[in-house]
């Protein structure tokens, strides 16, 4: 059984201090924490006050003693294979309706951990998200010990989905959570975001790649495109109908499904960034790429952390985008509400 990180402190002799249903020690990842911060919660993850570090006993061998998760896994002792990118190949997964379902029931799952995790709550307060966008979009969190698959078919349908390998490690562990949902509480894809700095930075569940977000704005007729799923999150907050390309690469399903709107898309102000947009570009006569790069920002989560950074990505969007000026009123207001909110005021 693996060990929890109560057991990891107290292999390092570590002195914990009962408060209340919480323990404390003093923050071996900062110095100076003479009234001890580093807070030990009932389901045996921790949350420094101080320096603001976070996670559970696996997090805390990589951040303390410098160890690799597979390391980390190895001392807890957790079975560790490594996920791998599935590279051009699509996976067609069986009872696509049922499949749907599963995924959204371990999004739940998911969530309500990250709810029972203050230290992932705070990391995604840092990036900008509010508890709206959260609880709306069902990100989540998982450390690993999420997934309870009593049966032996939904065992293998989260093999089959890319959940879990076959030795039953959940593959997504140690990243938060973001779903591609659909109606009723289903989902067809999850993207995990790692937080122990595994150098696979994402990796996502088995099937056809969809563009992400798309399900909720798919009547809207213009989509903003955006390079990554916390960009699209940040978009989103601020009223704009964002959905995530990853890659330039698409299928001819997802082709179609754009060929028929406005695009404006939002490049990470790299080259590779660039790369992709102009590619998207070529494909759809009716795109436009959004510059924003005098502001010095790598992507658009890190241009929010700017001083009045949605303001001047709605200046941005008037100045860069014409046509957005001759949409209809009834328009503006249901997709793109900065631009109604500045176009109508009185």
């Amino acid at each position: 059984m693996a060990k929890t990180l109560t057991e990891v402190l107290e292999d390092f002799e570590f002195k914990l201090i009962e408060r209340g249903d919480k323990r404390v020690i003093r923050c071996p990842l900062h110095e100076d924490d003479n009234d001890p911060s580093f807070t030990i919660y009932p389901n045996e993850t921790y949350f420094c006050f101080g320096c603001k570090a976070w996670g559970d006993a696996v997090k805390f061998l990589v951040d303390w003693k410098g160890m690799t998760e597979q390391e980390a896994l190895e001392y807890v002792g957790v079975d560790y294979k490594s996920p791998r990118k599935e590279k051009n190949r699509v996976i067609k997964l069986k009872n696509t309706i049922g499949t749907w379902k599963f995924l959204g029931q371990a999004v739940e799952a998911y969530h309500e951990n990250l709810k029972n995790t203050q230290g992932a709550i705070n990391y995604l307060y840092s990036r900008g998200l509010t508890d709206e966008t959260i609880n709306k979009y069902k990100i989540g969190y998982t450390d690993g010990y999420i997934l309870k698959l009593k049966f032996a078919e939904e065992y293998s349908m989260g093999v089959e989905t890319g959940l879990i390998n076959k030795d039953g490690y959940e593959i997504l562990s140690h990243r938060i959570t973001i779903p591609n949902l659909l109606d009723r509480g289903e989902a067809d894809f999850i993207t995990g975001r790692t937080v122990v700095n595994n150098k696979l930075k994402y990796v996502n569940t088995r099937g056809s790649k969809p563009i992400h977000g798309f399900f909720e704005i798919r009547h809207s007729p213009v989509v903003f495109l955006a390079e990554g799923q916390f960009d699209m999150l940040m978009l989103r907050q601020w009223g704009w109908p964002a959905a995530v390309m990853a890659g330039s690469h698409m299928t001819k399903q997802n082709q179609l499904l754009l060929e028929s709107k406005q695009i404006v898309i939002i490049p990470d102000n790299d080259t590779v960034g660039m790369g992709v947009a102009t590619t998207l570009k070529n494909r759809f006569e009716n795109a436009t790429i959004l510059d924003y790069s005098d502001y010095g920002a790598k992507d658009i989560s890190e241009f929010a952390q700017m001083d009045d950074a949605k303001e001047i990505f709605t200046y941005l969007v008037k100045e860069q985008v014409p046509w957005s000026m001759s949409l209809s009123k009834a328009i503006l207001a249901r997709w793109l509400a900065p631009l109604a909110s500045d176009l109508y005021s009185v």
